[in-house]
């Protein structure tokens, strides 16, 4: 039976990723399912294409610029701390960043800005302005007074997809820990799942090798360069390479790990305390379909496709990739492509994902 099932999502990962690469989606391709049978995690991985045109072909160990999937890695450190009592999801804003007294921002409480609902805009290109050399601690105390007043009072409760949220977060849960961002997150979640040598902010790579292995996202205007194993978004790139709302780099079978851990956390297996955390995450609210961390099922048009259960919780990347969960099923399905390759309007992935997740469950279900 399981090796049926396994047959059967292998054949689909191919036919959609091989279409993918036909129709210009993206150069090439990862992917990673994953699947819970007698008591353990079965994984189906499949590539294709190259990582670049004219570049050598991807590999399962070809790793990805993962975006916004770094959004969810994130809370789920925020979510750890928070469950050690360093971190307090009902507490004010302006409690871990003392800037932000005075300003309407400052009396919202973080689970608010975790869930995209606590009133900040979505994106600002802060890097356009930036008047201190990237990275360092002046370029990112000026980032910080330039995020906290872009914040509209119409939109507190309702769910705005907010880069600027995801900023701060990503301050306050170092500032938290008393540690680098980056570390947080490899100790409370990679660490834990060890997949910290192949999921990680590139920026904190002592030895850089891995980018060798690295799949290029397409050129900067900004930085005036090609980009392979430096974070894509400039926002992110401009505060050094580490950021609550992008930097991290992974391979497909590692973030799929991630999403298990989450499913099985859904569905007890990780303990009392994993479930409440995962459950609380993944819950749906109000004023829209984003969660703390992810993203649910949209009633029209979800990236997910139709099929899949309405408990689902994922997130997509702006680089081309994406990460669902179905906890029912207990499936979990990763696509880790770079769509900004071919060029950063390259608009083709909004019709392939739901295409792709809709295969995949598909073949699941047996249909």
């Amino acid at each position: 039976m399981t090796a049926n099932l396994s047959t059967r999502i292998e054949r689909a990962l191919q036919q959609q990723l091989a279409a993918g690469c036909a129709a210009t989606v993206f150069p090439g391709a990862s992917a990673s399912i994953a699947f819970w049978r007698r008591g353990t995690w079965h994984y189906v991985d499949a590539v294709a294409g190259l990582r670049a045109e004219g570049g050598p072909p991807v590999t399962v160990d070809t790793f990805y610029d993962l975006a916004s999937l770094t959004k969810p890695w994130v809370a789920n450190a925020a979510l750890r701390l928070h469950q050690a009592r360093a971190f307090d999801l009902g507490e004010r804003v302006e409690e871990l960043i003392p800037e932000a007294n005075g300003l309407p921002i400052g009396q919202r409480i973080w689970e608010e800005v975790l869930c995209h609902r606590s009133g900040l805009e979505a994106w600002v290109p802060f890097y356009e302005t930036l008047p201190e050399e990237p990275g360092t601690d002046a370029a990112r105390k000026w980032m910080l007074m330039q995020l906290l007043p872009h914040w509209d009072a119409s939109t507190v409760g309702s769910a705005v997809y907010s880069d600027l949220g995801y900023i701060l977060a990503g301050m306050a849960i170092s500032r938290a820990a008393g540690k680098p961002l980056h570390e947080v997150v490899s100790d409370r979640v990679a660490m834990e799942l060890g997949v910290q040598d192949t999921v990680f902010f590139g920026t904190s790579q002592p030895d850089e090798g891995w980018k060798a292995r690295c799949a290029p996202t397409g050129w900067s205007l900004w930085r005036g360069r090609t980009l392979t194993g430096e974070v894509h978004d400039d926002n992110c790139a401009a505060l050094g390479g580490v950021a609550g709302h992008a930097g991290m780099f992974g391979v497909a079978r590692s973030v799929a790990s991630f999403g298990a851990a989450c499913v099985a956390a859904w569905q007890g297996r990780r303990g009392a305390v994993e479930e409440e955390l995962v459950r609380h995450a993944t819950a749906r609210r109000p004023g829209g379909t984003h969660r703390l961390g992810w993203d649910g099922k949209a009633d029209e048009g979800s990236a997910a496709g139709t099929s899949i259960d309405a408990d689902a919780f994922g997130h997509l990347g702006f680089t081309g990739t994406s990460l669902w969960c179905d906890p029912r099923r207990q499936l979990v399905m990763v696509l880790l492509t770079n769509r900004v390759a071919v060029s950063d309007d390259n608009a083709a992935i909004r019709a392939f994902r739901p295409a792709f997740h809709e295969a995949i469950v598909h073949a699941f279900d047996d249909r």
